[in-house]
C-alpha cells in the first residue's frame, strides 16, 4: 500500500513464482474438489431419479411445462341456497344436475336460466328411483335432455329424461348392470353406439372398454406401480386412481391421476401413446395398511392431490384440467381438498393456459362455446366467465 497524502493506493501485490505454482495447486485442487462434489450430487439425483421411475410401469414421458399465459377469475354463486355435502354434477339441456349427499333427496335439478331449484328426487336405497353411493352423473351422448346416473354400490347404471323428471316422473327409461368381474369402475364415458369405457379400481390394466350390456370386454395399460405381491393390485389402482377424457378427433384416451402430476394418454388399441408429466413432478404416495380382515389404501404425510378433474371440450380441440398440487393433510393434521388452477392443455400436447380461481374446486364443467365455467367447491356451484384466448 502506498500513502500520498490521504489518498491510499493499493498496489497489486507481485506473487513470487514459487508463491503462484502453490497457489495455483491450491486452486487447482479446490476445483477438483468441487467438480468432484458436483458430479457426486448429480449422480445421486440420476440415480434417485431413475430408481424412481424404475418403481413404475410408465413408459414415453413426456414433460408437461407451465405456460406463460396465465390468466385470473372471479366467481359468483349459482346456487343462492347452501348444500349440505355436493359431490357431482353435470348439465342437461341447460339445468344443472346436482348430487347432494346428505340432502333429503340426493338429486336437485337447478335452471340456470333463473338458478331456480326446480325439483328434488332420488331417495336412499336400491330401487329403481332410488341410490346408494352416485359416482357420477353423466350426458347422454346422442340425447341433449337424456342423462344417466352411475351408482357405484349397486353397479347400476340408469337412464333419465330431464323432461320427464320436472314432471315427477322419477321412473328411469334404462337401466344397466355394469361388470365388476375385473374390478370396480368408478367413472364411465358413454359412445354414441352405447359402447363405454371406464376406469376405477382395476385387478388389471387401466382403462376398461363395456358392450352395450355392461360386460367388460377387454382391458388396457397396466397398473403403473410395480409390485410384488398381486393381491395387492386394487391398492394400488386406488392409489393411482384417476379421472378420464376421450378425445374425438384423434380418438384417444386421456386419464389423469388424482394423486400425481400425471397424464396418462391411450389409444384404442390399447397402445400407450405418452405419459405426460409435469408442471411438477411428483407420482402417488400412499400407504397401504390392514383394515379390519384386509387391507386398505391410505393417505400419508406425504401424499398430494394432483389431477382432480378432467373435460375435453370438442369445439376448440382442447382438455381442461383442474389442478391442486396441495398435500392431502395441512400442517396441524386436518384433511385439505380443492384445486385452484386450471391448465389447457392444446392439440399437441403442451399447455398453452394456466387460468387461477379465487376459490377451491372439486369439479368443472366447460360450456360448448368455452364461455362459462362451473365449479363445484364444498359448499355451492361456482361459475367463472372465461374469454377463450
Amino acid at each position: 500500500m502506498i500513502s500520498i497524502g490521504n489518498f491510499y493506493y493499493y498496489q497489486p501485490e507481485i506473487v513470487p513464482e514459487k508463491g503462484m505454482a502453490k497457489n495455483n495447486r491450491v486452486l487447482q485442487s479446490k476445483k477438483t474438489s468441487i467438480l468432484l462434489f458436483l458430479s457426486i450430487v448429480l449422480f445421486v439425483v440420476f440415480v434417485e431419479n431413475s430408481c424412481k421411475y424404475k418403481k413404475y410401469n410408465y413408459t414415453n414421458y413426456q414433460r408437461l411445462k407451465s405456460p406463460d399465459r396465465v390468466i385470473k377469475l372471479k366467481s359468483s354463486e349459482v346456487n343462492k341456497f347452501e348444500l349440505l355435502w355436493p359431490t357431482e354434477f353435470a348439465v342437461i339441456d341447460n339445468y344443472l344436475i346436482l348430487v347432494d349427499k346428505k340432502g333429503d333427496k340426493l338429486i336437485n335439478i337447478i335452471d340456470l336460466n333463473s338458478d331456480e331449484l326446480k325439483i328434488c328426487f332420488g331417495g336412499r336405497g336400491q330401487g329403481p328411483d332410488e341410490f346408494v353411493s352416485i359416482s357420477q352423473i353423466i350426458p347422454d351422448p346422442n340425447l341433449k335432455d337424456r342423462f344417466w346416473i352411475y351408482d357405484i354400490s349397486t353397479l347400476k347404471l340408469k337412464c333419465f329424461n330431464i323432461s320427464n323428471v320436472l314432471d315427477h316422473n322419477f321412473y328411469p327409461e334404462k337401466m344397466i348392470d355394469i361388470s365388476s368381474r375385473k374390478g370396480f369402475l368408478t367413472q364411465l364415458i358413454l359412445f354414441p353406439d352405447q359402447r363405454m369405457v371406464g376406469t376405477g379400481l382395476l385387478l388389471e390394466g387401466r382403462v376398461a372398454f363395456l358392450n352395450p350390456s355392461g360386460d367388460i370386454v377387454r382391458v388396457i395399460g397396466k397398473i403403473p406401480v410395480i409390485f410384488k405381491n398381486e393381491r395387492f393390485a386394487p391398492h394400488h389402482s386406488h392409489g393411482f386412481l384417476g379421472n378420464i377424457a376421450y378425445k374425438e378427433r384423434t380418438q384417444e384416451i386421456y386419464l389423469a391421476t388424482r394423486y400425481g402430476s400425471i397424464i396418462e394418454k391411450y389409444n384404442m388399441d390399447g397402445k400407450t401413446v405418452s405419459t405426460l408429466i409435469g408442471p411438477d413432478l411428483f407420482f402417488p404416495d400412499y400407504d397401504i395398511v390392514p383394515a379390519g380382515e384386509g387391507y386398505t389404501m391410505a393417505y400419508n404425510k406425504n401424499t398430494r392431490d394432483g389431477y382432480l378433474d378432467i373435460k375435453y371440450n370438442r369445439k376448440m380441440d382442447e382438455l381442461f384440467l383442474l389442478y391442486s398440487g396441495k398435500k392431502k393433510f395441512s400442517k396441524d393434521g386436518k384433511l385439505e381438498g380443492g384445486g385452484r388452477i386450471i391448465y389447457v392443455l392444446d392439440n399437441k400436447d403442451k399447455f398453452v393456459e394456466q387460468i387461477e380461481l379465487d376459490k377451491d374446486i372439486y369439479q368443472i364443467w366447460i360450456s360448448d362455446d368455452c364461455s362459462i365455467i362451473l365449479g363445484l367447491s364444498d359448499k355451492r356451484v361456482l361459475k367463472y366467465d372465461y374469454i377463450h384466448r
